[in-house]
């Protein structure tokens, strides 16, 4: 957990396989007028890492917070809100699906044989995979060194079982029906070229989110607030700046 000390504060939540210190970017750009605060995913179901980050904020005595999650961080920030509204004031989705995996009644998602093969090449080999997995998320996005020496610095296995249990949850989790508690304003953010987690995704969660914008990032995949974080961190400012949204 990385924390600075102004306020209002800001909550950055992690995807699966890395640490919070992808936030890197964010965190130095943010923390001159903003409290903020970046976790990574922790516990074994969604009830626990929903109580876990509650307890994170209780203990951190936060309120009113701007709440940012990426990927299956952005599954877990839907799920807090849809549960816990009172300690959040905006809220932003970057690359994030309401279910992952495509189903007959949901097909913005990836197909269930291509996650079933993530999920086999991880058990194969955690680490082959985790690279794979840094490789895909640049795949069509423009990056320079720093770029990847971030992703690789912050690229966490650490536990493989935990590793695993999450992306078994990711195939698993569906958050459609907690969409229609999300009264806050809130804002997607998509890369068009996600290889990761499609834009038909952000389409979906722009369709259910009845107080959402949606903001595309042109020629950048699944993780623009690193690929395209001057831009990304403009683009959040002005979001959570705007008292009119």
């Amino acid at each position: 957990m990385q924390m600075t000390n102004l306020r209002p504060p800001l909550l950055f939540i992690s995807g699966w396989g890395m640490s919070e210190t992808i936030w890197k970017y964010q965190i130095e750009y943010f923390r001159q007028n903003y409290k903020t605060l970046a976790v990574s995913l922790e516990g074994d179901c969604m009830r626990a890492h929903t109580e876990h980050l509650l307890g994170i904020i209780k203990k951190s005595k936060l309120k009113n917070i701007n709440l940012v999650g990426w990927s299956m961080g952005g599954m877990f920030a839907i799920n807090f809100v849809s549960q816990y509204p009172e300690y959040v004031k905006k809220l932003v989705l970057v690359s994030a699906p309401a279910k992952f995996v495509a189903s007959g009644d949901y097909d913005a998602g990836i197909s269930h044989i291509v996650m079933q093969g993530f999920i086999n090449k991880f058990r194969k080999s955690p680490v082959r995979m985790l690279g794979n997995f840094a490789g895909l998320i640049l795949k069509n996005a423009e990056f320079n060194e720093e770029d990847l020496n971030l992703i690789k610095q912050s690229s966490n296995i650490s536990d493989k079982n935990k590793a695993l249990q999450d992306l078994l949850l990711l195939r698993d989790c569906d958050m459609r029906d907690k969409l229609r508690f999300i009264k806050i304003p809130t804002l997607i953010i998509h890369g068009k070229r996600d290889m990761v987690c499609p834009y038909a995704c952000a389409d979906y969660l722009h369709g259910k989110i009845k107080n959402s914008v949606l903001h595309a990032f042109e020629n950048t995949g699944h993780i623009p607030f690193v690929t395209k974080h001057k831009e990304f961190n403009i683009l959040l400012d002005g979001f959570f700046k705007d008292n009119e949204f």
